[in-house]
């Protein structure tokens, strides 16, 4: 599938999506703009995320500001695909002293319901992972884990909410024998949804699992 062009890219093709400074090719954003996002300097956070059951790791490249949540925005609703590269490609740069690359045996995207998947066209996280596999060398494996139950947004739900929402909504196609694994998603809130997919890989014999994402709020002091 080719990729999909939304107005705003027929018409100003050549424009940083965040500063409008000229561009060469398709970065679509500048790396002036990239290097400006908000570093989380967290390192592994994962005894710090809310929610972390089935999680050995997580780490988190940007924190979600407005810059950050105009980028995601962009590639989740509005057909901006190439982002995912260039997104990807940046959180793998900055993390790429910090995260134990070579004990991970595959790279799996959060899985998108069927349903939201055809709508939107495709799993952004997939895009994500595709891109942090082409720098990394850690394969990517798209089909690893599905969501076979439909769920609600979680934006607007408390943690007891978020857990409960997700629960029992992932699914492992294969059997692990062991493999160590590292999820690849856009924004990690409470830790919910990838502590559920989590879980069901481990409950299908998978090793360690854990969690990149692109952005995590910033929690107030």
């Amino acid at each position: 599938m080719g990729l999909l062009l939304r107005p705003l890219e027929l018409l100003f093709p050549s424009l940083c999506v965040l500063c409008t400074s000229q561009l060469e090719g398709e970065q679509v954003v500048c790396g002036r703009c990239l290097e400006g996002l908000p570093e989380t300097g967290l390192g592994c956070w994962v005894t710090d995320t809310s929610v972390h059951e089935g999680l050995d790791g997580v780490w988190s490249a940007f924190w979600y500001d407005e810059q950050v949540q105009r980028l995601i925005h962009l590639l989740k609703y509005e057909g901006y695909r190439r982002l995912g590269r260039r997104l990807g490609e940046a959180a793998y740069r900055l993390l790429v002293d910090e995260i134990p690359w070579s004990q991970f045996d595959m790279l799996a995207p959060i899985p998108l319901h069927r349903t939201k998947k055809r709508e939107r066209g495709y799993n952004q996280s997939a895009v994500l992972a595709r891109a942090v596999g082409g720098v990394s060398s850690v394969r990517v494996d798209a089909g690893l884990v599905v969501r076979h139950r439909w769920t609600q947004s979680q934006t607007g739900l408390s943690i007891e909410e978020r857990c409960e929402n997700v629960l029992g909504s992932f699914r492992s196609t294969r059997p692990g024998g062991g493999k160590n694994v590292l999820l690849i998603d856009d924004v990690l809130s409470t830790g919910a949804t990838a502590s559920a997919c989590a879980q069901a890989l481990k409950s299908n014999g998978y090793g360690e699992v854990a969690v990149l994402t692109i952005a995590t709020p910033q929690k107030g002091g």
